[in-house]
């Protein structure tokens, strides 16, 4: 093994260790806050977000925020949709960091180590792409969150792809904004370095090669809220893609 790939593999170790850390702090204060006191939705969601900052501190990732996010109103009763591209599993931590709330996700998320622990506690809903009958599920359990005043945040191109193109759309998520009468808040994310993109790999081999990067950084961008009321799933969705894409090039442009 040579210098500099004993070097990445170092940086790795020091850094899953520095995850594991943070896990295990934040959930034993979450524990103990519950045991003591009960912990409400609102404190759960400032765990979430408490949780996922550290962890993409400990990874080395830099997020250039959006000022606009500070002057943001409260997610509504109706609830609110958040619709992201989708490039990286470190845009999960991202999102939840800025936004907390609930996530649909793939299923494939279980299965990486620590991150699993927070998206548990962060209320996340798991869908199987392959099967019918666990989409319409999870739409019901969406429009049941966002019933709730909830945000729920979705990668609606229903899986990760290099490049600044957002791909097409999947309606599921819109039908579910769409019987509630909420909003969309569409947000674009783009990567400095191309090492941070998921693409035609496994989850092991993306996470171990955003371990060993020595710094990542991310530009996001929000777009206009966009009303769901009285809009057609077919409608939003191609308001809200134009919408992501506009705020995907804006978020390019500042890195």
């Amino acid at each position: 093994m040579d210098a500099h790939s004993t070097i990445r593999s170092v940086r790795a170790g020091l850094r899953t260790l520095g995850l594991a850390s943070v896990t295990g702090a934040e959930c034993g204060a979450l524990w103990l806050e519950g045991r003591l006191l009960g912990v409400s939705v609102e404190r759960r969601d400032a765990y979430v977000r408490s949780w996922s900052r550290r962890m993409l501190a400990a990874i080395g990732a830099r997020v250039i925020d959006d000022p606009s996010i500070s002057t943001l109103p409260p997610v509504p009763s109706k609830g609110r949709l958040l619709v992201s591209n989708h490039r990286s599993m470190l845009d999960i931590l991202v999102l939840l960091s800025r936004f907390g709330g609930s996530m649909l996700s793939k299923d494939d998320l279980q299965r990486w180590a620590l991150v699993d622990r927070l998206a548990a506690i962060a209320d996340t809903l798991y869908v199987d792409r392959s099967s019918s009958t666990s989409g319409a599920t999870s739409i019901r359990r969406v429009t049941d969150r966002l019933s709730k005043g909830r945000l729920v945040t979705v990668f609606a191109e229903g899986t990760t792809y290099p490049g600044d193109e957002v791909r097409p759309f999947h309606a599921g998520a819109f039908l579910a904004v769409t019987r509630t009468g909420g909003e969309v808040l569409p947000v674009g994310l783009a990567y400095r370095e191309p090492e941070a993109i998921y693409w035609q790999e496994s989850l092991a081999q993306h996470g171990r090669r955003l371990l060993e990067q020595p710094s990542i950084t991310v530009a996001m961008s929000i777009g206009e809220i966009i009303p769901a009321a009285g809009q057609t799933t077919r409608r939003l969705s191609a308001e809200t893609h134009a919408a992501v894409q506009s705020a995907v090039a804006r978020a390019r442009a500042r890195l």
